[in-house]
């Protein structure tokens, strides 16, 4: 009887450390860095710039679109700047566009074939460059290194969202072999007199606070869902 008490509790401790081990593995994170720290007002916003880094731990996920929502506090605005039309972006990619028009840039990373049983996936990664396309509009241009894949994935300004759609070919490089997210970098900063892509209007409670849900779609091996994400800035 004792032998067997012992087994149960030993049991039981394994299982509480697995829990544990698996609480502390969030699905995803992020950092966000605003720089300056010292923030404007809202008479006097303060050119700023922003850098993401979004981490997925669950790489089997294919992403289908992002949504970034800032504090009160920080503003995205493509509202004066100089732009770049569409039609010219996706079919010459951003080297056709007036140089003011790119406004960041980054890296995004993903495994292809993370649905197939019978390969080992292999990495993907895309060059990625902010653009803008109107008062309210970003287009992130993809271009892959390992392959011929040069894609736009619109961005859309929604009040305090960034609403980022990613192209059916980023998520299927071919068809049925998806694409698992691995990680996102960006940095977005850009001037064109008064006007700012981003800036701050304050600072509370010392930081600045932003949210992100990741919308992952259905691959066969992972489920259609969202994650969100949350992550902030110093500031004063």
């Amino acid at each position: 009887m004792r032998k067997y008490l012992i087994v149960a509790i030993a049991a039981l401790v394994a299982v509480a450390f697995t829990t544990v081990a698996l609480a502390e593995t969030p699905a995803a994170t992020m950092k966000v860095t605003i720089k300056p720290k010292k923030a404007g007002t809202k008479k006097k916003p303060k050119n700023s710039s922003i850098e993401l880094n979004i981490v997925n731990n669950d790489p089997k996920r294919t992403l289908g679109k992002l949504t970034i929502t800032s504090p009160k506090t920080f503003t995205l605005s493509a509202k004066g700047l100089t732009k770049c039309d569409q039609a010219t972006l996706e079919n010459s990619g951003p080297d056709a566009c007036p140089k003011a028009s790119k406004v960041g840039g980054g890296s995004a990373s993903a495994l292809v074939g993370v649905n197939s049983p019978t390969t080992q996936p292999t990495p993907l990664t895309f060059d990625v460059t902010a653009v803008v396309l109107g008062p309210k509009k970003l287009g992130f241009f993809l271009a892959a290194r390992e392959l011929p894949i040069n894609v736009l994935s619109p961005g859309q300004l929604k009040g305090r969202k960034l609403i980022i759609t990613v192209p059916d070919a980023a998520q299927q490089p071919a068809t049925g072999v998806y694409a698992g997210l691995k990680s996102i970098h960006t940095t977005l900063k850009a001037k064109k007199g008064k006007h700012f892509l981003a800036s701050t209007t304050g600072c509370k409670k010392h930081k600045q606070a932003f949210s992100t849900v990741l919308s992952f779609i259905n691959n066969g091996v992972s489920p259609a869902g969202n994650v969100t994400v949350k992550g902030s800035s110093k500031c004063s």
